[in-house]
């Protein structure tokens, strides 16, 4: 290269860095919009439904949604995910892509909540009503509303769609705040509510929001095709949701429905403070799907900064947390005072849970979601053991070491297996056998 060029690679490069620098901090900020106005959210349902609770009902509550989210995730979020790298990492055309993945995940919805409300009223101690209610709104309702945001981020960008889900924050907040002001804020008015207003809202983005970002809203027979790129990532999801959330339920499950409210509650409390932290995560996330031009260490140098970042911020979340905490007294009800014991046991999962799935995110930029799979699958069998041998003696503890135990494996394990990898496909070229094949296949037209 000659002398002239080198000065103009150089700053080629730097602007490049820059640009991608501006790109997330932009996401970054939407991402931290939604999540600002979803903590007050959270923090009002957190602070009233204890006030209109018992402990043993708000931790079949907590519990029910434990169960639903690793249901969730295998029936909507993850064929969500897949619908974003057919769109933004494949190039599909948008408008059959759109139609083939909303039509499996209602289908994938509809069996999911026929086998999740018959095992959620044998084993929590709701009424039917209650189940049904919110499994028909956490798995269907949202499920339309979930891929139109996918859809409208692949189409108009991150702010977009964003947007689309910001607009579900006053629905919930609108709904909570009124049914508390008219002394009927209740399970089965909380769940009603909702579900009338996501119906409404999903109705509004088919018709209206979706044309005008371009697309033709449909049903149709799903492709083979969404079904093999959905399993690549409903599989880990799903395990995943088992490894954080399954204790929830698993307490309820073993009746330890006090200490199930109990946990929950402090577990929410560190939730709330951790929410800055998945604002950076689900920015930075489609980062990860474009597979890159074959630069050496590209996917092991991303994680490894953005873990760098994840790792530094949420030491400083929980340490501000744990100093925090008496300040934080009167959002516990008087029922919920010994939820304040449990929060700081807790804290240890903040860095671990925000830090663990990002070598694992990338994989996928190697091309690995098999192997990103089978790593999530084999960490939540590890939890899933743990639980059902530590929960009936030890209840929440047991619950608590179940988790870290799990998250440590996951996050050794990843980045092991990113290392690997990422050595290997700079030795090799791409990582071929088996995975490369079952990638083909469900990234590739049938």
């Amino acid at each position: 290269m000659s002398g002239d060029g080198e000065p103009n690679a150089v700053v080629a490069q730097w602007l490049r860095l820059w640009r991608a620098f501006d790109g997330l901090a932009r996401d970054t900020l939407w991402s931290g919009a939604h999540d600002f106005l979803h903590l007050i959210t959270a923090f009002s349902s957190f602070y009233l439904l204890q006030r209109s609770l018992a402990v043993e009902e708000y931790g079949a509550y907590i519990g029910l949604y434990g169960l639903l989210g690793a249901f969730g995730a295998m029936s909507f979020s993850g064929p969500g995910l897949a619908l974003l790298q057919r769109l933004m990492g494949e190039g599909d055309e948008p408008d059959e892509a759109f139609r083939s993945f909303l039509s499996l995940s209602l289908l994938a919805g509809a069996v999911v909540a026929v086998i999740a409300a018959p095992l959620a009223m044998v084993t929590l101690e709701l009424t039917t009503v209650e189940i049904l209610l919110i499994v028909g709104t956490e798995i269907l309702a949202v499920t339309v509303v979930f891929l139109a945001s996918i859809a409208v981020q692949a189409r108009s960008g991150f702010p977009a769609a964003i947007r689309v889900n910001m607009a579900v924050i006053p629905m919930r907040l609108g709904t909570l705040l009124f049914l508390f002001a008219t002394d009927s804020l209740t399970i089965r008015n909380l769940a009603a509510g909702y579900g009338l207003c996501f119906t409404l809202y999903g109705v509004y983005l088919w018709r209206v929001h979706l044309p005008r970002h371009g697309y033709r809203a449909s049903l149709g027979r799903p492709s083979m095709l969404s079904l093999r790129a959905s399993g690549m990532f409903s599989a880990p999801m799903g395990a995943s949701k088992l490894q954080t959330d399954g204790d929830k339920y698993l307490l309820n499950a073993f009746r330890h429905g006090v200490d199930a409210g109990l946990y929950g509650a402090a577990y929410r409390m560190v939730l709330l403070g951790t929410m800055p932290l998945l604002a950076l995560e689900t920015a930075a996330f489609q980062r990860f799907l474009p597979q890159g031009d074959g630069e050496r260490g590209l996917h092991l140098r991303r994680a490894v900064r953005l873990s760098a970042m994840m790792l530094v911020a949420s030491v400083v979340v929980a340490v501000g947390i744990y100093i925090t905490l008496p300040l934080f007294d009167f959002l516990f009800a008087e029922e919920f005072k010994e939820a304040m014991d449990i929060v700081p046991w807790l804290l240890f999962l903040v860095p671990l849970v925000s830090t663990s799935g990002t070598p694992l995110n990338g994989l996928l930029g190697l091309g690995l979601p098999k192997v990103r799979m089978w790593i999530y699958i084999a960490s939540a069998v590890i939890s899933l053991a743990l639980y059902a041998a530590l929960i009936p003696a030890y209840s929440w503890r047991g619950a608590l070491i179940g988790t870290l135990v799990s998250e440590v494996v996951l996050s050794i394990v990843g980045w092991a297996a990113l290392w690997y990898y990422q050595k290997r496909a700079d030795e090799q070229g791409p990582a071929g056998g088996d995975d490369a094949e079952d990638l083909a296949e469900a990234t590739s037209p049938v």
